[in-house]
């Protein structure tokens, strides 16, 4: 008879921001949205490096936006944006996104220059180009 012993099917597990983040990718995949956001803040909590903080604030941001919660993505996007993340000028492409959302196009737009007066425009560009265009062809029939 084979005995089965509990103790050694323990795996050790220690809780770290890549796991996590991990969990909330897979939750976002399927399109729970609530659960994503939880595991994005818990990985956040548990971060360690700079990079990995800001991985998980832009995640979090951009679940806002999928859920319609423009006010607290901005909120967030405008803390990094303050802090200290110049260089990561894809922040100001989401942001411009919420206030595209937001029928603030004025402000969409000023975000949206200073996108692509960057010299690292380029994983959005074509996007934030088409976006500009549009902001402008709305605000000329106002």
């Amino acid at each position: 008879m084979n005995q089965f012993n509990h103790q050694d099917q323990v795996i050790s597990l220690t809780p770290c921001a890549k796991i996590y983040y991990e969990r909330a990718m897979i939750a976002y995949s399927k399109k729970d949205y609530m659960r994503a956001k939880r595991h994005f803040k818990t990985g956040i909590s548990l971060a360690t490096l700079k990079e990995e903080t800001i991985f998980g604030k832009v995640q979090l941001a951009l679940i806002h936006q999928h859920m319609l919660e423009f006010q607290q993505s901005i909120a967030l996007l405008n803390e990094m944006l303050e802090q200290e993340l110049p260089h990561y000028n894809e922040l100001y492409f989401f942001q411009a996104t919420n206030y595209l959302h937001l029928n603030e196009y004025e402000t969409a737009l000023s975000l949206l220059d200073l996108y692509l007066s960057s010299q690292k425009a380029e994983t959005y560009q074509t996007e934030a180009v088409e976006m500009r265009k549009m902001i402008r062809q709305k605000l000329s029939k106002n």
